[in-house]
């Protein structure tokens, strides 16, 4: 804690997103129709939407993002969504021309398809930036970000920080060996649906008692907790506010994101006290959602009267 004030550090890649949503996907040599695309092209992703969250659920807490970035034009967009909402950038190094971006694909029913494009602003080892703020850290909400890097962060993490980390299914960023290290560090997982692949080897190596959230978007949450026995038991589901036709990128981090923040200020020790962080979690989820949605149908109906 630095000066009284809760340090949340939020570290993983930065990403530059254009996210597009499809008509039911036509298969390799084929052409899919490109339905719609995200209200803003292109949207500051990457831990911005966890950093964001983070912020907007406790104000009066030090949100600082640990990432990387190019020189490019997009960086500074990247930079100043990330301190507008009030975190800061003092872990944020700046080399190479080109920052990371991503093409989100939503293909009807179908699920969503991420190619990843890291840039080349990743020097591999921490600056001293950002094992200072390391040291200062009271949580770390962990996301996807270089697995060099990464497995620094863990080894210089103090042993009174907590740890959330936030799964992601990126098998170049997240091998076997951080994987487990990640899982056997944290004190809280948060995962979806399509990640639950990695439930195997959280239970083979997290600390009893570890909770876990399985999100499922639309479907709500799922609590679970790491058994002595060595297997993920449910405890409890949450509903989730549904929220349809609306582009959902971001909507995992902000759940996230929302969650770090309740957590560093008050840490669940119960599952009771855990289902309680993980609707307010799901409200602030389904705001941002709702938010969109309403925009969405304000740019339609302003069409329409052209």
């Amino acid at each position: 804690m630095t000066g009284g004030t809760r340090t949340i550090l939020v570290s993983g890649y930065a990403s530059i997103d254009y996210a597009l949503q499809l008509a039911p996907f036509e298969g390799f040599d084929a052409t899919t129709r490109v339905r719609s695309r995200a209200e803003e092209w292109p949207r500051f992703g990457g831990i911005v939407h966890v950093t964001n969250a983070a912020v907007a659920a406790d104000p009066e807490a030090r949100v600082a993002a640990l990432s990387w970035v190019g020189t490019d034009a997009e960086a500074a967009g990247w930079l100043s969504a990330v301190t507008e909402s009030g975190a800061d950038t003092i872990g944020v190094a700046v080399a190479g021309p080109r920052s990371p971006s991503s093409y989100l694909l939503y293909p009807e029913g179908q699920g969503a398809i991420c190619l990843f494009d890291p840039g080349d602003c990743h020097a591999g080892d921490l600056n001293r930036a950002q094992r200072e703020l390391i040291a200062q850290a009271d949580l770390a909400v962990v996301t996807i970000g270089p697995a060099a890097a990464t497995t620094e962060l863990l080894k210089l993490l103090p042993r009174r920080c907590r740890l959330l980390w936030v799964v992601k299914q990126d098998p170049a960023s997240l091998p076997k060996a951080l994987a487990e290290a990640l899982a056997a560090r944290a004190d809280w997982i948060t995962l979806s649906e399509g990640e639950r692949g990695y439930l195997d080897t959280i239970a083979r190596v997290a600390r009893p008692g570890t909770l876990v959230v399985l999100t499922r978007g639309a479907a709500g949450s799922e609590l679970l907790h790491m058994t002595h026995e060595r297997h993920a038991e449910s405890l409890a589901c949450v509903p989730a506010e549904p929220v349809g036709g609306v582009d959902t990128t971001g909507a995992g981090d902000t759940f996230s994101g929302t969650l770090a923040a309740h957590l560093a200020r008050d840490p669940a020790h119960t599952p009771e006290e855990m289902l309680d962080r993980i609707r307010k979690a799901a409200t602030a989820t389904a705001h941002l959602l709702m938010a969109r949605s309403e925009r969405l149908v304000a740019a339609i109906e302003s069409d329409e009267m052209e």
